[in-house]
């Protein structure tokens, strides 16, 4: 199964969640959507002022996560430019997790 199925099928867990299509379709106007036979993610930038992402800053500082599935270290090679911060959200919860992304993607090459 390809990563981006995986991620198809656990947004399916939720049936509040959107479709993956249509998640899809919001990250090409908005941000990145990347597909690989080893990683499939869906980012975005964001200033990060470490409550709550802000997607319409002027200066981001953050990639904000909405879904990633598979080698996620294979992110590191194909995001578009460094960010200092990574911000995840699980489906459901209203709290952020934030991570250096330098710190973050020397624990997944190791």
């Amino acid at each position: 199964m390809l990563p981006w199925q995986k991620a198809s099928l656990w947004l399916q867990c939720f049936p509040d969640s959107e479709s993956i299509e249509s998640l899809i379709g919001s990250y090409l106007n908005c941000g990145i959507v990347y597909s690989s036979q080893k990683c499939f993610f869906l980012i975005r930038k964001c200033l990060w002022d470490g409550e709550f992402p802000d997607f319409f800053a002027e200066k981001p500082n953050a990639w904000f996560v909405h879904l990633a599935a598979g080698d996620l270290s294979d992110m590191v090679k194909h995001c578009p430019e460094p960010m200092d911060k990574l911000v995840f959200q699980r489906h459901g919860q209203e709290s952020f997790r934030c991570y250096d992304s330098k710190q973050f993607f020397s624990k997944l090459n190791k």
